[in-house]
């Protein structure tokens, strides 16, 4: 694959936003619809923690800041479920590193983690200064996340907590979000609970379903029967090396309709090496830097005039 076939192409409309995360079911199988509305907008620029490299990280102003800037960027959060059930935006178990406040989300109330400053300690020359300490940045809720950006895609990592499968499900589908979300987790047993109440969202391997998609993929015969189990392996450059992962081993499981995300690749090296394996979704930190790559990129590619990277910065 190209990089110009790769590279994305603004989704601004509803339709196509709402549309480019399929699902395939509990046993593999993809709908018709599904694989119908695959393609219809590119899934390359992802903000790992909302960009937490240019803004405080899970919080509204990283949701808002990006989903303005780029109408096609996937946004990354991390969820956990609060001590009375509410779906907050956190990755750490604790809020000590985020926040001016300690303990862990689990053990705390929504009120609680609503009382905190959600970005007491981001900064992004060091900690000499904290620009937006004590202007009121909050920890969000998941359903909160979703009315900050109604059109845009969302990538989910459920971290932790009693029923934050069953939970994370059911915000999704009050916002109405289950095309437009892709649902991830290091825990089966999560993505299992998760999959009971929204069969049809799509969802990312943990490392058993992966590890069974390798051993197929190197079985011979097994590649030819094996069904997909979920709609996305994520990887690491570190994570493919560990694996031995080939570049013609991903051209494999991207013809068998899984897509392939890399995470989180914060350098000009990385991101570059990321778009020559074709890969489908990159996250970093630093979306501003993978948004001018890809426009680079697509320079490179496009006829003169058409007007492709010009409509990038819109």
């Amino acid at each position: 694959m190209t990089r110009m076939a790769i590279c994305f192409t603004i989704g601004v409309s509803v339709a196509l936003l709402g549309t480019v995360f399929p699902a395939a079911g509990k046993e593999g199988a993809e709908t018709p619809e599904s694989t119908a509305l695959l393609s219809s907008a590119s899934l390359l620029l992802g903000a790992h923690r909302c960009g937490r490299g240019e803004w405080p990280e899970n919080t509204l102003v990283a949701v808002r800041e990006a989903s303005c800037r780029w109408p096609d960027i996937v946004l990354e959060v991390d969820v956990q479920l609060t001590s009375d059930g509410h779906v907050v935006l956190m990755h750490d178990f604790g809020v000590d590193r985020t926040t001016n406040g300690s303990g862990y989300v689990g053990g705390m109330t929504l009120e609680a983690i609503r009382a905190l400053d959600g970005a007491y300690h981001f900064s992004t020359d060091g900690g000499k200064t904290f620009p937006y300490r004590g202007t009121g940045v909050t920890v969000p809720t998941l359903d909160e996340a979703f009315a900050a950006a109604p059109n845009h895609r969302f990538f989910i990592e459920m971290k932790d907590g009693a029923q934050i499968g069953r939970a994370t499900a059911e915000a999704i589908q009050r916002a109405g979000a289950e095309a437009r979300c892709l649902v991830a987790s290091v825990s089966p047993l999560f993505l299992e609970e998760f999959r009971a109440v929204a069969p049809d969202v799509a969802t990312v391997y943990d490392f058993i379903s992966a590890a069974d998609m390798l051993a197929a993929l190197r079985g011979g015969d097994a590649w030819n029967a094996y069904k997909p189990a979920h709609r996305v392996l994520a990887l690491s450059h570190t994570l493919r090396k560990r694996f031995e992962i080939t570049p013609k081993e991903l051209d494999s499981i991207r013809e068998k309709g899984i897509l392939v995300s890399m995470f989180t690749l914060n350098t000009r090296e990385d991101i570059l090496k990321a778009l020559d394996l074709g890969v489908d979704n990159i996250l970093t930190d630093k979306p501003s830097l993978l948004a001018d790559l890809l426009e680079e990129e697509d320079a490179k590619t496009s006829p003169a005039g058409d007007g492709t990277a010009e409509d990038r910065q819109s």
